[in-house]
């Protein structure tokens, strides 16, 4: 009895062995194999690459970054990306044309809310639909959404034009890294994550001198800065149904009825409202409603009942259940991925400020025009482009990220310390330029090289789906939230200090407020020296402490490098050499 039971306890092991040595050649196959994932032909990948990549470049462009003009003659904004900056820079012809100085500011943050609002959405009809026609029809949005800005007629109608664009470049962000985290080979995706990235900013530098040469061009107007746009995006259109591979995330045999009806409407909904209530109560609590006031206080309590209810309705599973609820909440028992993700929304977050407030310095300071901004933005620029693509490839190659992560945070946090304690009125360009260019050492080597690093740890299509949607969740809402934030201190601490600098009783609200704002105002073009040097000195305190948000964001990813395992991840890049298996006796 007892050798009949030993021998089944060999057969056991033997079987086990063999089952472990079958999973491993597996895997093996699968990190280092030289065929695309679903045999997709290399040809068909490399265009969609070039697809991504076209794509990327546009719908990253629009979290708003504003350049301004202290000359009074207009207002300059930049975005992260070709249209981010070339319509940011056609804001003083829009102020011109529409006026309503109070919604400025919601050209370019309706783009940043509407990408973070559509991310939920964007995941359940992934999970829907096949992924390439998806695709198709949110770059057809993306186009409408451009027609109607070219079009607008009013600043509200040129708001909701924003919003499309923002839906439809957002769905189209999210499906890039859907594909590459589905399609992409280990080795490819640390590098292609970088590449996306690093589109983002090479946008900048091309985005704000088109867009201002629409904007001074008296026969082209404005309106063309969004025109130029549809020839772009169409032909990434046609080269999409060409060469973008179908692929769908659907659960086989479920029809499309069911895959609608658990999309979780109300987790979808809420993602969408607590956002733009949130911007709401951070941009209109100062520069409209008074703080205090009974509609200020009204939109921050809907606010946080509003955040209260969508927590609690995706943490009980309240009229949805635990697979099918719109944010992956059961992705965050994986610990390990926790400071990334917590890391890739600090590098948004400090990301934002630097490209948004950095220029404003050069504007108020030095009275530079966007052209001149551009120029001296770009050591931050050209560093960052840089140090992603290298750090992509790094990865790769070293394979622990947490080095990677501590180098970056100290880097970071040293800077941005730098620039919020040393920027001020009679500091140099160039010191500012040589602290500029050290955050793009630091934000470079962090940048949303979370999605590369989560796509290799998890191992499971869905994970690794999932996984890319908190990364962009945590990216695109730290950005706008940090707007939200840093532009109602720019706008409440900034009134203050440059109302206490000029003189209350000389100048209106009004006045005080074009004059933050950048556009023509009396401040600007009294005759009083005095009054415009501590007008300036005032705004650029203010632009000085936003830099604490930089340095907030750097800290707390410090604390998040230090939490991260110290693995070493396997990218594949090694040839598997077969083994010689033993022959039975």
């Amino acid at each position: 009895m007892s050798d009949r039971a030993s021998a089944q306890d060999e057969t056991q092991k033997a079987y086990s062995l063999e089952e472990l040595s079958t999973i491993d050649q597996t895997t093996q196959k699968d990190t280092c194999s030289d065929e695309r994932p679903g045999g997709l032909p290399e040809w068909k990948w490399k265009a969609a690459v070039l697809i991504f990549i076209i794509t990327g470049s546009c719908s990253g462009q629009y979290q708003a970054v504003q350049y301004q003009d202290t000359n009074g003659t207009n207002i300059k904004s930049f975005f992260p990306g070709y249209d981010v900056s070339n319509v940011a820079n056609i804001q003083p012809r829009l102020y011109e044309a529409f006026g309503n100085i109070e919604l400025l500011p919601w050209i370019g943050l309706s783009y940043s809310l509407a990408n973070f609002a559509v991310l939920s959405f964007a995941r359940k009809i992934a999970y829907c639909f096949d992924l390439k026609w998806i695709y198709l029809v949110h770059l057809a949005i993306f186009m409408i959404g451009t027609a109607i800005g070219g079009a607008s007629k009013d600043i509200q109608t040129m708001i909701v034009a924003r919003v499309i664009m923002g839906w439809g470049g957002s769905v189209c962000q999210q499906i890039n890294f859907s594909y590459v985290a589905i399609l992409a080979k280990p080795a490819e995706t640390a590098g292609l994550f970088g590449i996306l990235s690093a589109m983002w900013a090479v946008g900048l530098v091309v985005g704000g001198p088109i867009g201002s040469a629409f904007a001074e061009n008296s026969h082209a107007t404005w309106r063309w800065a969004f025109y130029i746009k549809l020839p772009i995006v169409g032909l990434s259109f046609a080269l999409a149904i060409i060469c973008l591979p179908s692929r769908s995330l659907a659960t086989a045999g479920v029809p499309v009825w069911k895959r609608l009806a658990s999309i979780d409407p109300i987790g979808v909904i809420f993602n969408m409202v607590v956002p733009v209530l949130f911007a709401l109560a951070t941009t209109f609590s100062g520069p409209i409603w008074g703080w205090g006031s009974a509609a200020s206080t009204t939109v921050w309590v809907v606010f946080a009942l509003a955040l209260v209810a969508w927590v609690s309705q995706q943490y009980f599973c309240i009229f949805t259940t635990s697979e099918e609820r719109a944010i992956p909440m059961h992705m965050f028992s994986k610990i390990r991925l926790l400071p990334i993700w917590v890391a890739t929304g600090c590098a948004g977050a400090a990301y934002a400020v630097t490209l948004y407030y950095t220029p404003l310095f050069y504007a108020f300071a030095r009275g530079h025009g966007a052209i001149q901004q551009t120029v001296r933005m770009l050591p931050f620029i050209i560093v960052f482009i840089f140090v992603v693509l290298f750090t992509g490839i790094l990865l790769t190659i070293i394979g622990r990220y947490k080095i990677i992560y501590l180098c970056a945070a100290t880097i970071t946090l040293a800077a941005s310390i730098a620039m919020a304690t040393t920027m001020n009125d009679k500091v140099s360009e160039a010191q500012v330029m040589g602290i500029e260019a050290l955050i793009g050492i630091g934000l470079g080597m962090q940048f949303q090289h979370g999605l590369g690093i989560s796509n290799v740890i998890n191992k499971t299509e869905r994970d690794r789906v999932d996984s890319t949607v908190i990364c962009n969740m945590v990216q695109m809402g730290s950005i706008a939230i940090t707007l939200s934030i840093a532009g109602c201190i720019f706008q409440n601490v900034g009134f203050n200090l440059l109302s206490s600098a000029v003189g209350r009783k000389q100048y209106s609200e009004e006045d005080i407020r074009e004059a933050l704002a950048g556009v023509s105002s009396v401040v600007w073009q009294t005759k009083d020296r005095q009054v415009v040097a501590r007008g300036i000195a005032a705004v650029t305190e203010v632009i000085s402490r936003e830099f604490y948000i930089v340095v907030a964001s750097s800290a707390v990813c410090l604390v998040c490098a230090i939490c991260m395992s110290f693995e070493k991840l396997d990218y594949g890049r090694k040839k598997i050499t077969k083994a010689t298996a033993p022959e039975s006796s």
